[in-house]
C-alpha cells in the first residue's frame, strides 16, 4: 500500500506482489506485445471507459485486456483504488483480475479472458438464433447472484478497505 500512499508506482514488469497481492504487473510492451499492437482483429469490445482486447501472454494464458481512456476522469487514487478492490473479489459469475499496467498514460486492467463472445452477441446477435428463454433465465440469475455478492458479501470488505486509502 506505500505506493498507493505516496503516489509513487510500483516497477513494471515485476510479475510479483506490488500491491501485497497475488496480482502481476505488466508493462505497457508486454500488453501490446499480447495483443498484436492493440490489433481491431483482436478488440472485444469497447465503451465510455476505452478498449477491450484479447491477448496472449508470454506464457500462453489467453486474457482480456482493458485499457483505460488516456483522457478518462478517472484519478491515479480511484485507479489503484479500483486495482485494489478488484483484486479481492472472488465469485464464480464475476471475472477475476489477473494483472495490471500503469505506464505513462497508460492505466490498463488484465482479466481472465471468458471465451463465447459477449452477452449482447448472444442476445441480439444479428445471423444468430434467439437464445432460449432458460438460458437466459440462467443466465440473468448468475448476473444477479453476481451482483448481489458484490453489493452484500463484499460491503464490509470493500469499507474497510476504503477507509484504509482515505
Amino acid at each position: 500500500m506505500r505506493w498507493l500512499e505516496l503516489g509513487s508506482y510500483p516497477p513494471q514488469g515485476s510479475k510479483g506482489k506490488a500491491l501485497g497481492l497475488s496480482q502481476s504487473t505488466f508493462t505497457y510492451e508486454e500488453l501490446k506485445k499480447a495483443t498484436d499492437g492493440f490489433s481491431n482483429l483482436n478488440l472485444l469490445g469497447q465503451g465510455g471507459f476505452g478498449h477491450v482486447h484479447k491477448g496472449v501472454l508470454l506464457n500462453g494464458k489467453v486474457v482480456a485486456i482493458k485499457q483505460l481512456k488516456a483522457e478518462s476522469k478517472q484519478g491515479e487514487r480511484e485507479f489503484q483504488a479500483e486495482v485494489e478492490i478488484i483484486s479481492r473479489i472472488h465469485h464464480r459469475h464475476l471475472v477475476s483480475l489477473v494483472g495490471y499496467c500503469i505506464s505513462g498514460a497508460h492505466r490498463i486492467l488484465v482479466y481472465e479472458f471468458v471465451p463465447n463472445s459477449t452477452l449482447e452477441f448472444h442476445l441480439h446477435g444479428k445471423d444468430h438464433p434467439t437464445m432460449a428463454w432458460p438460458i437466459r433465465m440462467k443466465i440473468a440469475l448468475g448476473s444477479a447472484r453476481g451482483l448481489a455478492y458484490l453489493h452484500e458479501e463484499c460491503k464490509y470488505a470493500l469499507l474497510n478497505l476504503i477507509l484504509m486509502i482515505s
